[in-house]
């Protein structure tokens, strides 16, 4: 298994030079989904039917004005349940959540209860709900196996294609040879030869790659910002940026440079020769303390120092 690794390509300190912001409707309606389902009375109906038909709950319709956000939201409530309470609670979940996460004015979240499930896993004589907590899938790769997928549909289509010709040699519509026929002549025609081992050791092989690509299980593209229910996902390219910016933020760093692995943050920072190294360590620390706490993932911070070297004036 090999270990990927992402640096970031440099810190523009240019304030104009630094891109815009733009969120997508599916951000937002993720984000209010994982929030409504926050509260253990909100039911989760997903796969099947309900897939096909597009009426997955909890589900949200998402309204982007300028710098304004409105919501429809409609969810599944567990029975009994005090359906006024549920709706109150869930919409001052969601909108606190979409005004920390997004920034934008929340103008309208219209919580819709479709459907009401009965609660089996709680004892009716106590009333007491069981919280479960679902935490969304992570952002992954594509399956290794698309090429291999891509490559039987473009044969599929020439089978295709054969099976049309011999149709119309057959019925007098077009002439020329049938390819089948000739096919299987030849195939007939065939007999042991020694070649038809490595034929057979490289099938054998090449159908165990096959399998193997299409089991194996896809790679993490992202890693899960804050807790371990995250919401939202950064690239180590993203964390890696973001590390030396907060670096590069104290005074006495002239360069930073961060490369993010599976198992660990290293930065490098250039300094000074005439700063203390100690001191100058703990202050990198302590201005990358608030990015790690969300963004490590369990990964080791490691802080690098190397003396900046004197520029030469010819």
């Amino acid at each position: 298994m090999t270990t990927q690794a992402a640096s970031d390509d440099g810190v523009d300190t240019d304030p104009d030079s630094r891109g815009g912001l733009e969120i997508k409707d599916r951000a937002i309606s993720r984000t209010a989904i994982a929030a409504a389902l926050k509260d253990p009375r909100v039911t989760r109906t997903t796969g099947g039917m309900s897939r096909l038909t597009g009426r997955e709950l909890p589900r949200a319709d998402i309204t982007l004005g300028d710098g304004t956000i409105a919501v429809n939201l409609y969810i599944g409530v567990t029975w009994p349940s005090q359906i006024t309470e549920v709706s109150e609670a869930v919409h001052a979940t969601v909108e606190a959540a979409l005004a920390t996460m997004t920034g934008l004015h929340v103008h309208r979240v219209n919580v819709l209860v479709s459907e009401t499930i009965l609660d089996r896993s709680t004892d009716p004589t106590a009333g007491v709900h069981v919280a479960q907590t679902i935490s969304p899938r992570p952002p992954t790769a594509g399956p290794a196996a698309m090429p291999v997928a891509l490559l039987f549909g473009f044969a599929l289509l020439g089978v295709a294609f054969v099976a049309g010709r011999e149709f119309f040699i057959a019925h007098g519509s077009i002439g020329g040879s049938p390819w089948i026929a000739d096919a299987v002549s030849w195939v007939a025609e065939l007999h042991w030869q020694s070649w038809m081992i490595a034929a057979a050791v490289g099938s054998a092989v090449i159908g165990l790659f096959l399998v193997f690509i299409g089991v194996k299980p896809r790679t993490r593209t992202h890693s899960g910002l804050g807790e371990s229910s995250s919401t939202v996902w950064a690239t180590p390219t993203d964390i890696a940026r973001l590390c030396s910016a907060a670096a590069q933020s104290h005074s006495r760093v002239s360069v930073a440079h961060t490369v993010v692995t599976r198992k660990k943050i290293e930065v490098r920072v250039e300094r000074d020769a005439a700063f203390d190294v100690d001191g100058i360590d703990a202050a990198v620390r302590e201005a990358l303390a608030p990015v790690v706490s969300v963004a490590s993932a369990g990964r080791r911070l490691t802080v690098k120092h190397s003396v900046a070297q004197p520029t030469r004036v010819s």
